[in-house]
């Protein structure tokens, strides 16, 4: 049983305590150590086999008493018991923006209520405005909130998606059944929700079709609701895994490039290339592009594109847009790439709510071969978050000049994560901002505002001299909260004039500009900077995603801040803050 799995049952502990009303002290104790063991960087299981769980900072006695029966028998007596006094689906309601555990607790002993569908009934028929802490405007926000889920049903963040057609490939690569497996589909192109995965499967020509299917369907979900097969056939297999729709596209070799292309899409990127297509005498689809019955010769999908005129058009930027003029022109830029990225932005360390020391941060930042460190804890207003006080901060920067003492070439640069008051302003005097290398500034709470409100804090957080970066600037959560709407050309014209930095948060659940954005932003000359947002070692990962959606953004190394050398980003905050005064 992995850390995540431990940390789920006591997250899921603390729910059922506060819906009981028990002890406030009991539920902060249960939910305070689900986060301390999702995010411990060892294996929370040996520890405790070796009876030293208490040792560990936030982990009780009587949490590892549900923690030892929890490996030794598979389940935990305590959340058995909580559970049964509600009914089974209750959970549900807490995925909605607005439920909490006080209000879910509210309608369901008030009025009975334990399902989304039963608590949309209720919202339309004015039930809940006459409960205690309910209101007309509470009551809309749950609505909205219910059809926003309605909206995105079965659709799935990057990360999980990813994470399961990596080893689906894997799995079938190494089976000696296939010439070729290439993941395609809106997965290929790295848009950040999706409702299924497309992989393109070459066969061996001696593989026969029902030694395919069995390879295929073997990899479904087997259980009680469902065998995971949706269907098969010839040229295409679909199955079910882990609730995600997979379709195996099986073609021959000679039509691989035209294929691939194709099930890559999209819909309208593609359609203007079939008009284009016939505008030139020549038809294609799927199994090769045409002229008249003869089929010409297309061994790669570089050669799909240049059989229309066209220079290669990355897969990431193929969304109906500019893209085939751009190819047309030869005037795509070069994309950036992984090897790009000099310097990780944007981590959090256990001085705040991070599950590693600023050294574990460096030396991990060391191996994985970045020359810098930007770190980024979060502020005092953040105290959900143990945000640093000023002394707090003070002793963090004197820890930070020490360690670069020791880690010499490789840097580490002090900013913060200060939090943007409703007002606009910051959260820390201007004697201890001064001393810092960089400041993100974002919004964390009070996110119901109108656009005008939101573009008026956004405003004058951007015209701090102190802020560096601009923070997740929607604050949207993909699946789980909309963002609050601002005026973009203000708020970029304010960027570009002001020369702050855009953050791309790299987090899976925020991917926070969307592409689009990001995309405007690097035609206004906005300097756009990835960071993970990373509370762990395990969250840099997380920059893979940032990589995708720049380079949708149609980014280029020179403008994004990872992309600079220690000497140039050290040079760029320095001069930056001279610029401003500071």
């Amino acid at each position: 049983m992995n850390n995540k799995e431990i940390a789920s049952l006591l997250k899921n502990i603390a729910v059922y305590k506060e819906l009981s009303g028990d002890n406030p002290f009991k539920v902060r104790a249960f939910d305070y150590s689900s986060r301390v063991v999702e995010s411990y960087p060892d294996d929370i299981a040996g520890i405790a086999r070796k009876g030293k769980l208490t040792e560990i900072k936030g982990i009780g006695k009587s949490v590892e008493e549900v923690i030892l029966e929890y490996l030794d028998k598979g389940n935990s007596s305590l959340l058995e018991t909580l559970q049964s006094a509600f009914p089974k689906d209750i959970l549900e309601l807490l995925t909605i923006p607005g439920m909490g555990p006080k209000k879910v607790k509210a309608v369901w002993e008030k009025l009975d209520i334990s399902t989304t569908g039963e608590l949309e009934y209720a919202c339309k028929e004015n039930r809940l405005i006459s409960l205690e802490g309910f209101g007309t405007k509470s009551q809309e926000k749950i609505l909205k909130g219910i059809e926003f889920k309605k909206q995105y049903r079965d659709r799935h963040l990057i990360s999980e998606v990813l994470g399961i057609a990596k080893t689906v490939v894997t799995t079938l690569q190494t089976s000696g059944i296939f010439l070729r497996v290439t993941i395609a589909g809106s997965l290929r192109r790295g848009k950040t929700i999706f409702k299924d995965i497309d992989i393109v499967l070459v066969p061996d020509k001696d593989a026969e079709t029902d030694t395919i299917n069995k390879t295929l369907l073997n990899l479904a979900d087997k259980n009680f609701d469902t065998d995971g097969v949706i269907g098969a056939g010839h040229t295409k297999v679909s199955i079910r895994k882990k609730g995600i729709q997979i379709d195996f596209r099986i073609i021959q070799s000679e039509s691989y490039p035209s294929a691939l292309q194709h099930f890559t899409g999209s819909k309208e990127h593609n359609t203007i290339l079939r008009t284009r297509a016939k505008r030139m005498g020549l038809k294609m689809n799927e199994y090769g592009i045409f002229k008249g019955e003869e089929a010409l010769s297309v061994k790669t999908e570089e050669e799909v594109y240049r059989r229309i005129g066209l220079s290669f058009i990355p897969p990431e930027i193929r969304e109906g847009g500019s893209e085939v003029e751009a190819a047309e022109h030869g005037s795509i830029p070069e994309l950036i790439d992984k090897s790009d990225i000099s310097g990780m932005i944007h981590a959090h360390s256990n001085y705040s709510d991070g599950a590693h020391s600023i050294e574990v941060l460096a030396k991990e930042c060391i191996k994985q071969g970045y020359t810098y460190l930007c770190l980024s804890d979060h502020s005092i207003s953040a105290f959900y978050a143990n945000g640093l006080s000023n002394d707090r901060l003070l002793s963090q920067i004197t820890e930070i000049n020490h360690l670069n003492s020791e880690l010499s070439p490789f840097k580490i640069f002090c900013g913060i994560e200060s939090d943007i008051l409703p007002g606009g302003g910051l959260d820390y005097p201007d004697e201890i901002l001064r001393q810092l290398d960089f400041v993100i500034v974002s919004i964390h709470t009070k996110l119901a505002m109108n656009p005008e409100e939101a573009t008026e804090r956004l405003l004058n957080a951007i015209k701090n001299p102190y802020a560096t970066m601009l923070g997740h600037i929607s604050g949207r959560l993909l699946l789980s909260r909309q963002g609050y709407l601002f005026d973009e050309e203000k708020i970029l014209s304010a960027l570009s004039g002001e020369k702050v930095v855009l953050e791309h948060n790299c987090n899976p659940h925020r991917l926070d500009p969307d592409w689009p954005f990001l995309k405007k932003a690097s035609e206004m000359g906005v300097l756009v900077s990835l960071g993970p947002d990373a509370h762990s070692i395990e969250g840099f990962g997380d920059i893979e995603y940032g990589l995708i959606m720049s380079r949708k953004g149609w980014i280029k190394k020179d403008g994004l801040l990872n992309c600079m050398t220690c000497e140039e980003i050290d040079e760029f905050f320095k001069r930056r803050k001279k610029e401003k005064g500071i």
